[in-house]
């Protein structure tokens, strides 16, 4: 399995709100396995600045993900989110299935 894992923080001016909504619309593409999307809540304390929020996915393979990624709407929506977004971070490995 492949976990695909999408951290970002939004730009000054921009809506939080958007840039989930924007995320969001992703969550029927035919490669998903499994979709977690979640806002920062609580205080970082000594942590320092945290993302706003995470987005992971799971894919059966590296060509699910590859699907996902080449995809019209996911295109769109990146085309879209880069704007709204002051930093971004991806993570992409293989996962072991649960025995």
């Amino acid at each position: 399995m492949i976990r695909h894992v999408f951290m970002w923080q939004v730009a000054d001016g921009n809506d939080p709100e958007e840039v989930v909504a924007l995320l969001n619309t992703l969550k029927g593409l035919p490669s998903l396995r499994s979709w977690e999307l979640g806002k920062h809540t609580g205080d970082p304390g000594d942590n320092g600045t945290p993302w706003d929020g995470v987005l992971i996915n799971d894919f059966d393979d590296w060509q699910g993900l590859e699907d996902y990624s080449v995809d019209p709407l996911h295109a769109e929506v990146v085309d879209k989110l880069l704007p709204k977004l002051a930093e971004r971070a991806v993570v992409d490995f293989e996962k072991e299935s649960a025995a």
